[in-house]
């Protein structure tokens, strides 16, 4: 793995929650379960707020920033039906190939048990690690940033939106975080969910938050991407090798202005001396803006006094 020069700077750009699917003619046959209570909501209110127009010019301003790499952490679709993820593969593949963008899914895209293949798998070139597998959590290389996939959508019982990493992941996950940083890399994990306690109300949370943070603690990770809950968010943490941010994007086709956009995060530097520029823009009633600016230092001689731990 080559390290990079401090004058070299990788960009991801970073958006979720598009909900970008139109449920016009759905199959009654297909509504006969937790799914009809997913389409009353869009009846009555999601299919006036989640806007397309909003997607593509979210889309449009982040395409002109030229990132190296997209990410998009779940809620492609409203609940899940085949032809919704149909849909959702062809607006993936307007993003670019499944080697400029990665994906993990969201709780929508799983709102109730169905077929791998004709849902969720559809993506898979999207999701499909380095090693060949298309299977969670992966992993992708690029250039000297890591980026780690966590698959936490899992069918619930109507009312809920929560989620679960799984043992299984848990310890998959552990095992990457530290080959990872062994390897000497910017380390990204991308889930749904955000991994905290209080990431999210007690409905929507990961059943195993608790977990999940416990491991992202031990193993360390620089950034923690997510979304989920439409709204902006930021945690600072310290991790073992210095400060852990993690970073919730609101939705990308949010209709009111200010409550849409994207992230990007700017990684340069080499190992114990990583530099990360977050950069938040969000929609106006003009247009665009960028809302926030941060800029994160890891020195190895100072990190772990190098970040505050708290929101």
């Amino acid at each position: 793995m080559v390290a990079m020069s401090s004058g070299h700077v990788f960009t991801l750009a970073h958006l979720s929650d598009p909900h970008l699917t139109s449920l016009r003619g759905a199959n009654p046959r297909d509504l006969a379960n937790k799914r009809i209570l997913g389409y009353l909501s869009w009846w009555r209110r999601r299919r006036r707020v989640h806007l397309i127009d909003t997607l593509n010019a979210v889309v449009a301003d982040m395409s002109d920033s030229a990132p190296d790499h997209v990410a998009v952490t779940g809620d492609l679709t409203h609940i899940g039906l085949p032809d919704e993820c149909a849909d959702a593969l062809q607006w993936l593949k307007s993003l670019g190939p499944g080697e400029r963008v990665s994906l993990v899914p969201g709780n929508h895209d799983r709102y109730v048990a169905a077929s791998f293949v004709s849902t969720v798998g559809l993506w898979r070139e999207y999701f499909r690690g380095d090693d060949g597998s298309a299977e969670f959590p992966f992993v992708r290389y690029r250039k000297s940033v890591a980026m780690i996939g966590v698959d936490t959508a899992v069918p619930t019982a109507p009312f809920l939106a929560s989620g679960s990493v799984g043992p299984s992941q848990r310890e998959q996950l552990a095992n990457l975080l530290e080959a990872t940083a062994t390897a000497g890399c910017f380390r990204i994990v991308l889930l749904h969910h955000s991994p905290l306690l209080d990431g999210h109300s007690r409905r929507k949370r990961l059943s195993d938050a608790g977990d999940v943070t416990d491991a992202l603690m031990k193993h360390g990770a620089e950034l923690v991407i997510h979304g989920h809950g439409h709204e902006e968010r930021i945690d600072r943490l310290e991790g073992p090798s210095g400060p852990m941010l993690v970073v919730a994007v609101p939705s990308a086709s949010y209709s009111v202005p200010g409550r849409a956009g994207w992230n990007q995060y700017r990684v340069s530097g080499e190992a114990g001396r990583w530099q990360l520029d977050v950069t938040t823009r969000r929609t106006t009633a003009s247009g665009f803006a960028t809302t926030s600016t941060e800029t994160v230092r890891w020195d190895a001689a100072i990190s772990r006094a190098a970040a505050p731990r708290s929101r």
